[in-house]
């Protein structure tokens, strides 16, 4: 069995917190093995009894509590209710509070949201490196297609152009007569 929380509903037509994903035979429905479930716990889906599989089972309300414990993390207001119910959340909520108290679990905690926020630009700067080099890719080859052999000069000046000048003789390429009409700046 696996078990997984995750933050924005994977399915998202199953709007419920709890679903549980089987293995079987495509042509027959047989379940394959009894043994493999994986159960599928979307955080950002309604977390209401009445979404869950098995209304009213101690399981469906620990499951559920344990959703809004996750999302509820700066509602202190939620915490409060969610101590008041169960004993288990109660000490959920002291423990997050200690954790929160203790400064090495909190720079950690900092580093690890600067480490996310790094990597989310690095990924973009990626992205966009990989963008403007086929955005020059493609000028050249339109040009060797359009006038022949690229100049080594006019290779050079368009892979060091920016990408909005790029944009520009994409365009021009079309209609310009010569190579020269084209990279006219």
């Amino acid at each position: 069995m696996v078990i997984a929380w995750v933050a924005e509903p994977l399915v998202p037509p199953l709007d419920r917190l709890h679903t549980v994903l089987e293995v079987e035979e495509r042509h027959g429905r047989t379940a394959l093995w009894d043994e493999l479930s994986i159960h599928l716990l979307q955080l950002g889906a309604p977390p209401r009894p009445a979404l869950l599989e098995g209304q009213g089972s101690d399981y469906d309300g620990v499951v559920e509590r344990w959703a809004r414990f996750f999302t509820c993390f700066d509602d202190e207001v939620e915490l409060q209710r969610l101590a008041a119910e169960d004993p288990m959340m109660a000490l959920a909520k002291q423990t997050l509070e200690e954790i929160s108290q203790d400064p090495e679990t909190r720079r950690r905690a900092r580093e690890r949201e600067d480490e996310i926020k790094l990597d989310e630009l690095e990924r973009r700067a990626s992205r966009k490196a990989a963008m403007a080099e086929g955005k020059v890719e493609l000028i050249l080859k339109l040009l060797t297609k359009r006038f022949g052999s690229v100049p080594l000069a006019a290779r050079a000046r368009v892979e060091a152009a920016a990408s909005e000048q790029l944009d520009a003789w994409a365009e021009r390429v079309l209609t310009a007569s010569t190579l020269d009409d084209v990279l006219a700046s």
